[in-house]
């Protein structure tokens, strides 16, 4: 059950940084699956703190962060302002990169490459988000790829969480 649950909540968390490329890309669409992915990945983090018996003592950082995002949800703050934009923005960036760079988050995962290529992942982002941000050439491009391989190291990594590599 916690490999199952590590994995819905690193592959939440992709479909969330693909959900916004196309809400900043503003490409139609997704604004439901967005809700439905939101929630559950809410409920994966709720059921992972219930269920599993050994307790990540790290894991109240990322429910307070929840509970923030679903709050501002809720009462809609900020929706009309257009610094919001650019505060989910890097609010996505820093919770992404605190599940892919916080050593053994959720579990242990002991493939040495992961740790610089999620680096670079999380790199191409932020640079790709100021570039958008600043509407400088080939934004869109360094944006798409970005999020694009951000998606894929959460996968990898939440994927190849616990598993144990013969040596």
């Amino acid at each position: 059950m916690k490999k199952f649950l590590t994995t819905l909540i690193y592959g939440t968390l992709a479909c969330i940084v693909l959900i916004y490329l196309f809400s900043a890309m503003h490409w139609p669409g997704f604004e439901n699956v967005a809700l439905g992915v939101l929630w559950l990945h809410v409920g994966s983090y709720l059921t992972y703190s219930v269920v599993v018996p050994e307790k990540e003592s790290r894991i109240i950082y990322p429910l307070v962060a929840l509970s923030v995002v679903v709050l501002v949800n809720i009462f809609k703050l900020g929706a009309d302002a257009t610094w919001m934009g650019m505060a989910v923005y890097f609010f996505l960036s820093a919770y992404a990169a605190f599940h892919l760079l916080t050593k053994d988050f959720l579990d242990e995962n002991d493939l040495p490459f992961l740790k610089k290529i999620n680096v670079v992942a999380i790199v191409i982002y932020l640079l790709g988000g100021v570039m958008q941000l600043a509407s400088l050439q080939f934004s869109s491009q360094v944006f798409i790829v970005g999020s694009g391989l951000l998606a894929l190291m959460l996968l990898l990594t939440g994927s190849t969480k616990g598993l144990k590599r013969k040596k």
